[in-house]
């Protein structure tokens, strides 16, 4: 039986495997049905239409990138060499929000007498404690 895959040196294309027949050859490809054709050199319509799909994602995420960098870079334009701060209120509310979060309540001290026997009879001078109360 001769090998024809390697007698006309056969090429299947996109990854297709050629497999030798008698007198003849065939190529095959191992995954999805995405080709067709003697050497598998045709695409199909789906195939091609996840490409077009693909490149149209790709290419908006790229645009979409250099907005957003050009965003950035003027709003450091307007800051740094124009003195403008367009976000300076906003970033000002901000942080009175967080001041205002941070700050504890008010506590109210108050001085408790407590008699004590033992310390009293020895000193003679009534003991002061304090208690804090969170208002």
């Amino acid at each position: 039986m001769m090998n024809y895959c390697d007698f006309k040196n056969v090429i299947c294309q996109n990854n297709g495997i050629c497999r030798p027949l008698l007198l003849n050859y065939t190529c095959e490809y191992l995954g999805n049905n995405h080709y067709s054709g003697r050497h598998y050199e045709i695409t199909s319509k789906k195939r091609l239409i996840f490409k077009f799909i693909s490149k149209s994602f790709s290419y908006i995420v790229i645009i979409a990138m250099i907005i957003v960098a050009m965003f950035v870079v003027i709003m450091d334009i307007l800051k740094y060499c124009f003195g403008i701060d367009p976000v300076a209120e906003e970033r000002r509310r901000i942080r009175q929000e967080k001041q205002m979060a941070k700050r504890k309540r008010p506590v109210i001290q108050q001085f408790v007498y407590v008699n004590a026997l033992s310390k009293q009879l020895a000193t003679n001078i009534p003991i002061k404690t304090m208690r804090e109360t969170i208002v």
